[in-house]
């Protein structure tokens, strides 16, 4: 069986989660500004849990964004010195992908569309619209944009069975009647869901070759962070 070994670090809550032989080890905390000091040990904690070394994994993924600049960055660090200290091939997946895997399976869809959405500060908001399929199918019906929340729309799909993430409260009233779910945060578990599919289909990478998908210009990032001041992240 496929061992894959995932994390996700894109938004206040990091993860870790590894599949060995059909068994999930998995970690979470939610420590804001803690992603730098404890990935890396949740790493560990996994492995040793597991009983196998990380040159018995196959593949790392990780979600490449949208999401906070800051702790994509220190994810995708940790995922490089660990490729390129193993020689593993790497596998990204969507932050909201992940989060409309989750969303759907707490919820019970497996069928229908979840609409994940998360709050990109500067008033506006990442979104997508992705169809569920049963288990293991999750497409982009609507790939993944950030805009001001007033202009997020399904155009002529379906309204989405789920609205899911921090930023659905930031939504107008053209969503108001959608069942929604704001507490619901990325997690490592769902980014191996994402990255198994992709790694059947031979989409595990060199990691020199792989990049984080900021979907925000940096340039505005860099300014917005200047005007907030030095010591806070987004």
């Amino acid at each position: 069986m496929t061992t894959l070994l995932a994390l996700d670090s894109s938004t206040h809550s990091c993860s870790v989660a590894l599949t060995v032989d059909g068994q999930l080890f998995n970690r979470i905390v939610t420590e804001p500004r803690e992603h730098a000091r404890r990935l890396l040990p949740m790493v560990d904690e996994i492995l040793v849990e597991s009983g196998i070394q990380l040159a018995d994994v196959d593949a790392l993924c990780f979600t490449h964004g949208p999401g906070s600049f800051t702790g994509l960055r220190i994810g995708f660090g940790v995922v490089q010195g660990l490729a390129f200290g193993a020689g593993l091939p790497v596998i990204g997946v969507s932050t909201l992908e992940v989060l409309a895997r989750k969303a759907a399976a707490l919820d019970g869809l497996t069928s229908g569309t979840v609409m994940p959405v998360l709050d990109a500060r500067m008033g506006e908001v990442y979104w997508g619209l992705y169809q569920i399929d049963g288990k293991d199918d999750c497409i982009a019906v609507i790939t993944d944009k950030v805009c001001s929340p007033d202009a997020v729309a399904f155009g002529n799909n379906i309204p989405p069975n789920l609205l899911a993430g921090e930023g659905v409260s930031l939504l107008g009233e053209a969503f108001s009647g959608i069942d929604r779910d704001p507490t619901i945060s990325p997690d490592a578990v769902y980014t191996l869901e994402a990255a198994k599919a992709l790694y059947l289909r031979g989409g595990a990478h060199a990691v020199e070759t792989v990049s984080l998908s900021y979907i925000r210009n940096e340039v505005t990032w860099k300014k917005h962070q200047k005007i907030r001041g030095p010591g806070k992240s987004d």
